[in-house]
């Protein structure tokens, strides 16, 4: 009876140790599984700073390769300008008499010749004008016979030497009158072959025509037929606009570089359109409210694509530099504030920093991490760094 509680109390012990057992070995697994169970896992990283594409991927991306290689850089200042009008070829058109409105003969938009009519004015100035240019010049024909039969009889001596100084001095009289009046004529437009066409018996005495100064295009109109029209009035402005201004503002720190004579180059960056004109006149002095010398450059405007009153950017070519490694600057990408190139490896493209230096309108200077040589993406950066973006996201997830 003893033998058989001895063997059960034994077994029931042998069970709870075997029990235990287990449950130890469930919290505290062997550690050579445990090492075994991580190489199960390990995975070599990625390079981040790679891209593998194939020669055929990038011919269907448009992608360019170059050769980084020295280059000159063309130094330029910019600054803001303003396309206005250039003085000498523009025109206020005033009537110089007073009268009423015949006729208007130009609107605005039209194009004039210099000498063409643009409105007839009555003026009863203009009649007397007219009247006394006439009657100065019977007074000259009458007084030159006078003087011309005093002449004769005085050679003869039979008039005295007075009456023929008395000739003399009225006929010369008469001529200075007849030029005085000759000339308000003509300051007022009239050309010597409409004078030599005047006489008493013409019906126009009264009327005026004011014709172009220039030629040009009509930038504005304020004469209406019938109105009465003052002598200072300004009744039409031309201007001729296949030449304009470009009105510069160039900063002091700048000034030493700027010179006249030198081109530059305009661009209305909105329209992409661009134009050369030449340096024609800097102000010695600063202004005080812009803090900048006003510049001039002239420009060519033959096409009229050119508006005054447009603003315009302005870049002027200051120096010539030369660099061990130039590239243009679209080929550069900006990745988290840092600049990067793509240069070309047997597999694709790898992704490296770069340090900038000076740069034109166009191209930049690479200081370092591109040598002379290496070749490099320099079209559809873009898409590298698009798909570089790509691939470390899949990376990270």
């Amino acid at each position: 009876m003893k033998g058989r509680n001895y063997y059960f109390f034994s077994s029931i012990l042998l069970a709870l140790a075997l029990l235990l057992g287990l449950s130890t070995l469930k919290k505290n697994p062997p550690k050579a599984d445990v090492h075994a169970n991580e190489e199960e896992h390990h995975h070599e990283p990625a390079d981040e700073n790679k891209l593998k594409l194939s020669p055929t991927e990038i011919k269907d991306l448009g992608i360019t390769i170059a050769t980084a290689q020295p280059g000159t850089l063309s130094l330029q200042i910019a600054a803001r300008g303003k396309i206005i009008l250039h003085p000498d070829q523009f025109a206020h058109v005033l009537p110089k008499i007073s009268g009423g409105a015949l006729e208007a003969k130009k609107n605005v938009g039209d194009r004039v010749k210099q000498g063409e009519p643009l409105a007839i004015i009555e003026s009863r100035e203009m009649a007397e004008i007219s009247a006394n240019y006439l009657a100065a010049l019977e007074k000259v024909k009458l007084t030159e016979g006078l003087y011309q039969r005093e002449f004769k009889l005085y050679n003869k001596h039979v008039s005295s030497e007075q009456d023929y100084l008395n000739a003399k001095s009225t006929y010369e009289e008469a001529k200075i009158q007849l030029e005085l009046a000759k000339q308000k004529l003509l300051a007022l437009g009239l050309e010597e072959a409409s004078l030599a066409n005047l006489t008493a018996e013409s019906p126009n005495l009264r009327l005026y025509t004011i014709v172009a100064p220039i030629n040009g295009t009509v930038l504005s109109r304020h004469i209406t037929k019938g109105e009465f029209i003052d002598s200072n009035a300004i009744i039409y402005e031309i201007a001729d606009l296949s030449t304009v201004w470009v009105e510069i503002g160039i900063y002091p720190k700048d000034l030493y570089k700027v010179h006249e004579g030198q081109t530059i180059e305009i661009s209305v960056p909105l329209q992409n359109q661009k134009g050369l004109a030449t340096l024609v006149y800097l102000s010695p002095i600063i202004g005080e409210e812009t803090i900048t010398a006003k510049a001039i450059a002239e420009l060519k405007n033959m096409q009229n694509e050119w508006r005054p009153g447009t603003f315009i950017t302005v870049n002027i070519g200051t120096e010539e530099v030369k660099a061990p490694v130039v590239i243009a600057k679209d080929v550069i990408q900006n990745i988290e504030g840092k600049d990067y190139v793509f240069l070309r490896t047997p597999d694709g493209f790898e992704k490296r920093e770069v340090s900038l230096g000076k740069s034109d309108q166009n191209n930049i200077e690479i200081v370092q991490g591109l040598k002379a040589g290496e070749k490099f993406a320099a079209s559809q950066t873009f898409l590298l760094k698009a798909e570089m973006g790509k691939s470390e996201a899949e990376h990270q997830h």
